[in-house]
């Protein structure tokens, strides 16, 4: 992975699809986002489809920043051009009608005669050179492309303290078996390791290409539970790290994500932001005031903590509706349904969040002990 890999950055304050179009369009050529690297070729756009939740719950990749990428690439006459997602949970056909329906893709697919895949095979994808992992199931549109285009949200994360262009490309494995991967990579170090070696695999066999959705961010309970942030801002680059260096730059962030902190040691980016060559505004110059960190991101790193005083997720009975998607999603099992509600068994969590960040309800809140309060 090139770490000299620039980052184009464009103002942009509304969701209008002429307008992200033009800056897309005029950003495209210094990234190399050309008619050479496009036509011919079998091409999927993969955005952020969390879960099926309305564009305006900023949770998920906006269909206006959709639909202006997917015109840009038609334009340049690729062979065949996809929208393809594994979002969180069951993954079947009818699970992702429902997803696309609710997230506005549908009706993106429908405005660009771009068809969504329904293909809900996967195969083993082989990290040649991984340590920690040495394959990885990805699902099929994305292992039969030749070029990815991976279309972020600009978010905070309870576990990754942001999640943009890196961690997206973690979405290509489908449906639950990213609770198997939470399951076999417990320690957040080894998940991101993990999580770096796809993206360097994922890069080795496709053309990549990533744009962040940093128009309407989120901040606070992200990925899903957090409160919606104006940024004003797209961003672009062929290194999913670089832009991501920047992106945490843009939300005050810098020097708090673990994944760039691995990549960087890897070789894959720049140790600091200032590295990056940057086309367009710096992020001082946008001016976004910082962005509020997840409950569980605050204070101290984890691994200076003792386990049983790391913060922990609870469920708030009064917002539960006993539907126990916490419990399927939970990849070590700790998730009960008790009568009509769940239940955490804290002594077994690995603190994945996978709880939090896919309750569709979000009842699951973090509970912080007196003495890591006493330590933020």
């Amino acid at each position: 992975m090139n770490r000299n890999e620039p980052v184009a950055v464009a103002r942009c304050a509304a969701y209008d699809p002429g307008k992200i179009y033009g800056e897309l369009a005029r950003l495209a050529p210094a990234i190399g986002l050309t008619r050479e690297a496009i036509a011919g070729k079998r091409v999927v756009v993969k955005p952020n489809l969390l879960l099926a939740f309305p564009p305006e719950r900023a949770a998920t990749t906006h269909p206006a920043v959709t639909e202006a990428v997917l015109r840009l690439l038609l334009s340049f006459e690729p062979a065949s051009l996809l929208i393809a997602e594994s979002p969180g949970g069951i993954y079947n056909e009818r699970s992702l009608a429902h997803v696309y329906s609710v997230t506005g893709m549908k009706a993106v697919s429908e405005a660009t005669g771009v068809p969504l895949n329904t293909d809900v095979s996967y195969g083993r994808f082989s990290l040649t050179d991984g340590v920690t992992a040495k394959n990885i199931d990805v699902i099929t549109p994305v292992a039969e492309a030749e070029v990815l285009v991976n279309v972020c949200k600009m978010k905070t994360h309870a576990l990754a303290v942001m999640t943009g262009a890196s961690k997206n490309l973690f979405g290509v494995v489908p449906g639950i078996n990213k609770f198997e991967m939470h399951a076999r990579f417990k320690m957040p170090a080894d998940f991101f390791s993990m999580v770096a070696e796809l993206d360097e695999a994922l890069e080795r066999k496709l053309t990549l290409f990533h744009i962040s959705d940093g128009i309407v961010g989120m901040e606070g309970d992200g990925p899903s539970g957090g409160t919606p942030k104006a940024a004003g801002v797209l961003l672009m680059s062929r290194n999913p790290f670089n832009l991501d260096l920047v992106a945490a730059e843009i939300m005050g962030l810098s020097g708090r994500v673990r994944l760039l902190q691995i990549a960087a040691d890897r070789g894959d980016c720049p140790a600091s932001v200032s590295e990056v060559p940057l086309i367009g505004p710096t992020p001082a110059e946008l001016g976004v005031t910082p962005f509020t960190l997840p409950d569980a991101a605050k204070g101290r790193k984890f691994d200076r903590i003792p386990p049983f005083l790391q913060p922990h997720p609870v469920v708030d009975r009064k917002i539960c509706r006993g539907c126990g998607r916490c419990a399927e999603s939970c990849p070590q099992k700790t998730i009960a349904m008790k009568g009509k509600f769940a239940r955490i068994d804290p002594s077994r969590c690995i603190r994945c969040y996978c709880c939090q960040e896919l309750c569709p309800f979000q009842a699951i809140r973090i509970r912080k002990n007196l003495i890591y309060k006493l330590v933020e």
